[in-house]
């Protein structure tokens, strides 16, 4: 059985003894249960939760989820990290909070979320999907205007050429 394989202490499926670090729809899709596992999360994923219809029922739940917020020196290494591989345009506060707590406590993330995965994979910090399949390699994003292929390193709105809208494309890939 694989270290991170889903075992619960009363041998029913769940997971075992790892902490995990849940994103907001991991915990919303309801594929997971976190009834049944050592969960730990930055406050942003309760109040991004609260703000939904699944509010008043998580508040039962509440009392088995750990929250910590992160401190900034790891909040410094995940925006370091995600300006590094082009992700940070696409990554909410939320998002960079998960990334930052999984650094600080070795946890594992359980994220359907791309680029939470790809920074994930950057920092080394262990990840599964809840419902979609994970990110085989790590990407290096850049930035290019579809109208004169002007090419950049960081993402703007418009060329500043041409004018025309940038989008982004891999400017290298590396196996996880």
């Amino acid at each position: 059985m694989k270290e991170n394989e889903m075992v619960q202490e009363d041998g029913n499926k769940g997971f075992s003894g790892k902490i995990f670090v849940p994103d907001t729809s991991a915990i919303l899709t309801g594929k997971i249960d976190i009834l049944s596992m050592k969960c730990v999360v930055p406050s942003g994923v309760i109040k991004e939760i609260r703000k939904g219809k699944m509010g008043r029922l998580m508040d039962h739940e509440m009392c088995v989820i750990q929250i910590i917020d992160p401190k900034e020196k790891y909040m410094e290494i995940v925006r370091a990290a995600a300006r590094e591989t082009g992700d940070l345009p696409y990554l909410s506060q939320t998002d960079m909070d998960i990334i930052a707590v999984a650094l600080e406590i070795n946890g594992i993330i359980i994220s359907d979320d791309y680029s939470l995965q790809n920074v994930s994979s950057k920092l080394k910090i262990e990840f599964q999907g809840c419902g979609l399949e994970c990110i085989k390699s790590r990407i290096r994003w850049g930035y290019v205007c579809k109208g004169c292929g002007a090419k950049y390193e960081d993402k703007l709105e418009e060329c500043k050429i041409c004018g025309h809208k940038i989008t982004r494309y891999p400017l290298d890939q590396e196996e996880r």
